[in-house]
């Protein structure tokens, strides 16, 4: 077996032999490589960290494009927190520019780009499609008397927020390492917190609305996973219990989607059933098909 294996690596382009070098290291890509020798413990969990990580690098960057795409095409956000999308934004751009100033592999955290510019373009959906007059009553009024939507002003203002942070973030002048380091250390109750609203949006609704079920999964999937790449490639203990506590709260949001799985259905059921009708109109026809006859 080994004999075919080192067989088939030996025969493999340059560039892929090149490519697996600097991903493992010599010593690991003699190991696993070169000599397809699969029992050596510590290679073998560092060469399936450093896959698992490049594949969720990978996958990261389309992962909330179904959510994207559900609120875009629907026209609402309904059943989505923005509050947990505002503290999801804040978390993982201060955990993208610690790991990117410190040099961190970029295999442990590479998704996170792509998933902060994702989570910042939900984040002014949710902002674009959701009725914000009631946010602030000043603002409200603001922008009814320069002629200007309330949405779009709140769209600029927290685009605005975003560039002006992370900007402010990736000086070392503005922001020192220890006061990053703090940052950092901030975001593990500010990621739990940001499930919270979530959560409690799913319990109050019974429904997921135009929550993204393949996004839900694809987020715990993807943090149990990093709980294992950190762990074996960085042993940093910061983004450890920072991944490993939110697995623990997507768990839970997950399990919620399970149980609200046919809320929508309930719910489209009870805003027709409570439809009234005039005296004298026939009733209106039921949306799957009509009222069962006996």
């Amino acid at each position: 077996m080994t004999n075919v294996l080192q067989t088939l690596t030996h025969a493999l382009p340059t560039f892929l032999l090149d490519w697996a070098r600097a991903i493992l290291g010599q010593q690991c890509f003699n190991v696993l490589v070169w000599d397809a020798n699969l029992t050596d413990l510590p290679c073998l969990r560092l060469g399936l960290s450093k896959g698992l990580g490049l594949g969720i690098v990978v996958f990261g960057s389309i992962v909330k494009l179904p959510q994207i795409y559900k609120i875009v095409h629907s026209r609402s956000a309904r059943g989505i927190s923005l509050a947990m999308y505002i503290l999801e934004v804040i978390a993982y751009t201060i955990s993208l520019i610690y790991a990117v100033r410190l040099r961190i592999p970029f295999s442990t955290y590479g998704e996170n780009a792509s998933l902060t510019v994702q989570n910042m373009v939900i984040t002014l959906l949710i902002m674009w499609y959701s009725p914000m007059d009631g946010v602030s009553h000043r603002v409200t009024a603001f922008c009814r008397r320069k002629g200007v939507s309330t949405n779009a002003f709140y769209v600029v203002v927290g685009a605005a927020a975003m560039v002006i942070g992370t900007l402010l973030l990736i000086s070392d002048k503005a922001v020192p390492p220890p006061l990053l380091q703090l940052l950092q250390l901030l975001t593990i109750p500010v990621s739990l917190a940001s499930k919270v609203p979530q959560i409690l949006e799913l319990h109050r609704d019974k429904a997921t609305g135009q929550l993204s079920i393949l996004v839900v999964f694809c987020q715990l999937a993807g943090t149990m996973a990093r709980v294992f790449t950190t762990l074996t490639e960085t042993g940093d203990r910061l983004l450890f219990w920072g991944f490993a506590l939110a697995t623990v709260f997507n768990a839970v949001i997950a399990a919620q989607v399970i149980l609200y799985w046919n809320g929508n259905a309930r719910q489209a059921n009870t805003r027709w059933e409570d439809t009234p009708t005039k005296r004298g109109e026939l009733p209106l026809v039921h949306p799957r098909g009509g009222p069962k006859r006996d």
